[in-house]
């Protein structure tokens, strides 16, 4: 895969290329940038077909870079320090990230999910991940990869979450349902900062769809499509704390 490196700290460049060397043998780095503009240049110049992107750069950042692109016909690793925001966002869009100093391990395992997801699917990823930068974030998309593809669905339109072992049921407001191999806590760690709360073990609730909660028999919650769920004992101070709040 012919892939460039943007990153501005030189002996993190050194020590990526290095690492794909020994353990990616199918990468081949045509080059490196450590700005917008030479990135851009280097970009359209190489045409590559990865691309390893820091996420703060010096005079701006890789979401800067991908938006001036405006053409995704590449596939894209983050590279980061650690931004929460940073991988919210890019974890809404199902893209792949590491974190810096990057593990043998995970770069492995970035570089093969590359190399094996679809152009289209990509560009799907990053079209989304690029929207949900510009939209009010109750009108983001959550990108979940099916056995089909990559399908987007809008994050307002999620009724509730419920685990099923490793697996994990979204319940979408035209009564669809879809389930993915990903966990409900990592559905809460994406979802956080969204209305979206946690009120049992095995579910989360969008609190835009709440029609009521009921205290008796320990407790549950009706949404707007008529689905009883139970609340924990552990998790009915959060529910009840948010509720009062809204009153007038």
């Amino acid at each position: 895969m012919r892939t460039v490196i943007i990153e501005d700290e030189e002996q993190a460049v050194v020590a990526l290329t290095q690492e794909l060397k020994v353990n990616c043998p199918q990468v081949v780095v045509c080059g490196t940038a450590s700005n917008i503009d030479d990135a851009y240049k280097l970009v359209t110049k190489v045409k590559p077909e990865l691309i390893f992107l820091d996420i703060q750069l010096k005079n701006g950042n890789g979401f800067d870079l991908l938006t001036k692109l405006g053409a995704y016909n590449f596939k894209v690793i983050f590279i980061t320090a650690y931004s929460q925001y940073a991988l919210k966002a890019i974890k809404i869009s199902a893209l792949d990230y590491l974190l810096k100093p990057i593990d043998s391990e995970e770069l492995i395992n970035a570089v093969e999910k590359a190399s094996h997801n679809s152009s289209e699917d990509s560009q799907k990823q990053l079209q989304n991940f690029i929207q949900n930068q510009k939209l009010n974030p109750l009108r983001r998309k959550l990108a979940l990869p099916g056995s089909k593809g990559i399908f987007l669905y809008e994050i307002d339109t999620i009724i509730r979450i419920q685990a099923e072992g490793n697996y994990t049921t979204l319940f979408l407001k035209d009564g669809k349902k879809t389930t993915v191999a990903k966990t409900l806590r990592e559905f809460e760690d994406i979802l956080e900062g969204h209305a979206f709360l946690r009120i049992h073990h095995s579910h989360i609730i969008n609190l835009n769809h709440l029609e009521s909660y009921i205290n008796k028999d320990g407790g549950y919650v009706i949404m707007d499509n008529n689905t009883t769920l139970p609340v924990s004992k552990r998790k009915k101070s959060d529910l009840l704390t948010i509720l009062n709040n809204f009153h007038t």
